[in-house]
């Protein structure tokens, strides 16, 4: 072994160490990379689901954090007045029992009131012996969510009409009513409760 050779050996050894360190830093930054990755990616995938369409398509829907759920209630509130009222004004004779109990999920003490009102009043009563069919048109829906509870004001038509007439009394209505945050149910998939509801209109009438 020459001189030059033994004078090389410390500078192979140098240029090993500096390549052993290169790699170690290069494999920590691609573990470190690929953590990061995959925990955005996760994260990402955790609030985006699919659901099937009844045309049989696939239609992705992107989660919200729930300190954002206010900023998108709008719309879940409109839904859940539109239920209500579909379900609780909408009769006849054979469904009024099963449509009314149906809505009562998504009303309060007041919702209960309602309904016994009109049982004391006749009105159910009427709607039964004379045969009739009742339902409601929406105009508009005005809703203040920028309070809670929320409040909200509904203006429509009541229409009445007989089964086998094909006349039929139009009634102006008007109510104002309060929404509550609840937990959603499968009988309340909005998370809402209608109280203190109030009828601004004049009494329903019935066609004679």
């Amino acid at each position: 072994m020459d001189l030059q050779t033994l004078k090389n050996i410390p500078a192979s050894f140098a240029l090993a160490k500096r390549s052993l360190v290169y790699c170690l830093i290069i494999s920590i930054t691609i573990s470190v990379g690929s953590m990061v990755w995959a925990f955005v990616t996760t994260n990402a995938i955790k609030n985006t689901a699919f659901v099937l369409t009844k045309d049989g398509q696939a239609a992705m829907m992107q989660g919200i954090a729930l300190n954002e759920v206010d900023e998108f209630r709008k719309p879940e509130i409109m839904n859940h007045i539109k239920m209500f009222h579909k379900g609780f004004w909408e009769i006849d004779q054979f469904n009024y029992e099963r449509r009314i109990n149906k809505a009562l999920y998504l009303s309060g003490r007041s919702g209960k009131q309602l309904y016994q009102t009109l049982q004391a009043n006749g009105h159910l009563a009427k709607i039964v012996s004379q045969n009739l069919t009742q339902s409601i048109d929406i105009d508009s829906i005005k809703i203040n969510d920028r309070v809670t509870p929320y409040e909200a004001k509904l203006y429509g038509k009541l229409k009445v009409s007989r089964t086998d007439q094909k006349a039929e009394t139009v009634n102006d209505f008007r109510a104002k009513f309060v929404l509550h945050n609840v937990s959603r149910t499968n009988q309340n998939p909005h998370g809402l409760l209608i109280e203190n509801y109030l009828l601004q209109s004049k009494p329903v009438t019935i066609p004679k």
